[in-house]
């Protein structure tokens, strides 16, 4: 394909998966079952010792390529697809039960239910 001047497009593929919850833990759990150190994993995946510490803390979240790479080659699942939230609509029964929700109202529920 020829290149075209100006900036191009890179679209990501994966963009509709995310880490599943507890993604440092299986890491953590699989790399030992492989009788590996963080050292070793982060030597085979041409990766830092720091960046597996990270991930496997729970501090830092693999991007989509690092997550599809550890999958690989510790052969657990850590990319789900993004379940989508489902908004319930209720009639109300007269105009004076009905009280509109802010933008913000929904935000901070949605906040809550990722915690």
């Amino acid at each position: 394909m020829p290149r075209t001047k100006g900036r191009r497009r890179l679209e990501l593929p994966g963009e509709d998966l995310e880490l599943v919850e507890d993604f440092g833990e299986l890491v953590r759990r699989a790399r030992i079952k492989l009788g590996l150190t963080q050292q070793d994993l982060a030597a085979q995946l041409n990766e830092k010792l720091t960046v597996i510490k990270k991930i496997e803390a729970g501090q830092f979240r693999p991007s989509i390529q690092l997550a599809r790479k550890l999958e690989k080659f510790l052969k657990i699942q850590l990319l789900a697809p993004v379940e989508e939230e489902s908004i319930e609509l209720v009639k109300p029964s007269s105009k004076r039960e009905f009280r509109g929700v802010s933008l913000g109202e929904l935000l901070r529920e949605r906040r809550e239910k990722s915690r």
